[in-house]
């Protein structure tokens, strides 16, 4: 089923490009790994939920989660689980997603 939602695509996308890099994480690092997961598949829930029912709440906890996630994210660049570039790609693919929201 194709997604027309512009904004779903894109998580959607940047989400398979997550799952991709963070399944490399060592088994110490698990809670990391699963947090970041939940994070991804709950910014695109409330992306849906938002548009559905254009629910600003849902609008906001969007942005909550692209900041958890960002967080996340940092923390696996800080224990050098994710290079530099790759936490790049990732921000600039979040700071995408939050503008969306925002518009």
């Amino acid at each position: 089923m194709e997604d027309k939602l512009l904004i779903a695509r894109n998580v959607r996308k940047t989400i398979n490009y997550i799952e991709k890099n963070i399944y490399n994480f060592s088994n110490n690092y698990k809670v990391l790994k699963i947090r970041i997961l939940n994070s991804c598949y709950n910014i695109l829930e409330n992306v849906y939920r938002a548009n559905i029912d254009q629910d600003k709440k849902a609008k906001k906890e969007v942005i909550v989660e692209i900041k958890m996630l960002n967080y996340y994210l940092k923390q696996a660049l800080d224990k050098e689980l994710i290079g530099k570039k790759k936490f790049l790609s990732y921000a600039k693919h979040l700071e995408e997603i939050h503008n969306m929201v925002l518009s």
